[in-house]
């Protein structure tokens, strides 16, 4: 008789590991779509932090809300989210295994990597410059000071 524990652990660890994967592909390109722009909902977003189980759909309505709760034009909003979305399905395929070892489980270490990304990217003086979002070292002192 097949050990169903096993099995059943492993279908939760693949489960998880899609997850994060697609979860981290939408959040790497929702970062980039927006940028160049600049909002107060951007502000909250930066603290937003969230759960292994936690799927890029319900990220996006978390995202999503902020921008509501601002005030924002939610077209462009809605534009970008259906486009960071659309890149996880996309890019899944492709890079699993890249995007599900950089998950993280909040914003600030989402931004980390996508500045380490740059830099692998562009180098340390050619990469794109921040707009939208706040620096990480001033990210991180402040969530350190709140704990």
């Amino acid at each position: 008789m097949a050990d169903t524990s096993r099995s059943s652990s492993n279908s939760t660890e693949v489960d998880l590991t899609l997850l994060g994967a697609r979860r981290t592909a939408f959040v790497a390109r929702f970062i980039v779509l927006r940028e160049a722009r600049r909002t107060r909902a951007h502000r909250k977003i930066e603290k937003l932090g969230w759960g292994a189980h936690t799927t890029a759909e319900e990220l996006a309505e978390a995202f999503r809300k902020e921008f509501i709760e601002n005030g924002d034009n939610m077209v462009p909003v809605n534009r970008d989210i259906r486009r960071a979305l659309a890149h996880a399905d996309r890019s899944l395929n492709h890079f699993i295994g890249e995007y599900s070892s950089r998950a993280t489980l909040n914003f600030v270490d989402a931004l980390s990597d996508y500045e380490r990304s740059n830099t692998l990217l562009f180098g340390d003086d050619e990469h794109p410059k921040s707009g939208g979002w706040r620096l990480i070292q001033e990210l991180k002192r402040e969530r350190d000071l709140g704990k």
